[in-house]
């Protein structure tokens, strides 16, 4: 019962519900250095709105592979893996969605407190407004 209560969790963390948000992840991390397409995402919450919901920030943690983009003649090198913490901030009027991530999580709080600025903070913006 506990490993599949923990399987259950697992995968409903790593859950961002919507899949078009989740692609302009990846598609960021692609276009950043990082293999997008494999990256893991986990802790995907929404932290911050304006009423009626037009604007919307959310959190998310991620783990990616470093993209060396090495030539197809030479070997692969050894996997590199990092943990970044990152934002998306989306407006519904405007049709837009930014993608940010950063290597610590101060920077990330940074950005948080500029693009919440006049948004209504949810429980889990707590550990980003520090």
């Amino acid at each position: 019962m506990t490993t599949w209560w923990k399987r259950i969790q697992s995968k409903w963390d790593g859950w961002s519900g919507d899949r078009e948000m989740e692609q302009s992840i990846r598609r960021h991390l692609s276009q950043n250095g990082y293999f997008g397409t494999t990256a893991t995402l986990s802790g995907v919450r929404l932290v911050a709105v304006q009423r009626p919901g037009w604007q919307q920030v959310f959190r998310f943690e991620v783990r990616a592979r470093v993209d060396f983009r090495t030539p197809d003649d030479e070997p692969d090198p050894e996997p590199v893996y990092h943990d970044l913490y990152g934002l998306v901030h989306e407006d519904f009027r405007q049709n837009r969605s930014q993608v940010r991530v950063f290597v610590s999580q101060e920077q990330r709080g940074e950005l948080f407190r500029d693009w919440s600025d006049g948004l209504i903070c949810l429980r889990g913006a707590k550990g980003l407004l520090s």
